[in-house]
């Protein structure tokens, strides 16, 4: 596959159900000791696997500060046990008024969450494993048009190259060869953790962000790909390289460079933002004021 894995053109919110859908159906058919109608089991594991997907969804969602910044695995553990320790009350409603297998109490919620929790974790971990793994889980696009005009090719050369500097030829007595030295923009392009977890080596190549359930979405001039991380939080640390960035969302689950902003369209009471790379974005009522700032 040269390192290419399919799931990377999957959208987390079809994974995920998938995941759910598929996992509910597994343990319903295993589930043996169950006295209700194979029907009725059926739609009670759907209800259970993705209400508990959808508490270690929104429990990762929601992790913010030092959390939020941690390495992947560790995020992904913390968020487990926080996410079982929240569910654990309502899972053993199940076994309590459903299955009556045991009584409410206080040795059962901690039992329940002691046979929960390492299946739990482990479910989760390998669930999001795809997403994490060493596969480039990103789509490639080339968003060059065949029919764009010359002149717009060569200032995209151009502007890729402006950064370089390019001295004038000196004649050195011992050779004749010219000089060419490329600028440092080390102290122009600041080294930052978000940075680094989204692969953005030039920030001015970056178009937009979306949230995807607990992931999101990297949009460049050159591809995207999905990593984990929170929408609020990148944000944050956009508005730490550069205060103009910070103003970038316009939706709830959208961030747009407002450098790639090329037209915005009237949709009913709301707007849609055309991008650079001809991708649309919604503009929520509350953003168009300041979204039509950007083309004054």
């Amino acid at each position: 596959m040269n390192g290419q894995f399919p799931i990377g053109t999957i959208s987390p919110w079809r994974y995920f159900a998938s995941i759910g859908f598929f996992l509910a159906c597994l343990l319903s058919i295993s589930d043996d000791d169950n006295v209700l109608p194979y029907w009725l089991n059926f739609v009670v594991w759907q209800v259970q696997v993705f209400s508990c997907l959808s508490f270690f969804i929104a429990t990762h969602t929601l992790m913010k500060g030092v959390l939020a910044r941690q390495n992947d695995l560790i995020k992904l553990t913390i968020n487990s046990v926080i996410a079982v320790t929240v569910y654990v009350p309502f899972s053993l409603l199940r076994d309590v008024y459903i299955e009556q297998e045991t009584a409410y109490t206080l040795y059962a919620l901690f039992e329940e969450w002691q046979n929960m929790a390492p299946v739990a974790l482990i479910s989760w971990v390998a669930i999001n494993l795809p997403w994490l793994s060493g596969f480039q889980i990103k789509r490639t696009e080339n968003i060059t048009s065949s029919s764009q005009e010359p002149t717009q090719t060569i200032d995209s050369i151009a502007n890729k190259n402006k950064n370089v500097t390019i001295e004038p030829i000196s004649i050195n007595p011992e050779t004749t060869e010219p000089r060419v030295e490329q600028q440092d923009n080390s102290a122009t392009q600041p080294d930052h953790d978000f940075l680094k977890i989204a692969k953005i080596d030039n920030i001015d190549s970056l178009i937009c962000l979306k949230a995807e359930l607990h992931y999101l979405k990297v949009v460049t001039e050159q591809e995207q790909h999905l990593i984990l991380y929170n929408l609020k939080d990148a944000i944050e640390a956009l508005s730490d390289i550069d205060p103009t960035l910070g103003a970038g969302q316009t939706h709830r689950s959208y961030w747009v460079n407002p450098n790639h902003a090329e037209k915005l369209l009237r949709k009913n009471r709301e707007g849609e933002l055309v991008l650079s790379n001809q991708d649309k974005v919604p503009v929520s009522r509350t953003n168009m004021k300041k979204v039509k700032g950007w083309f004054e």
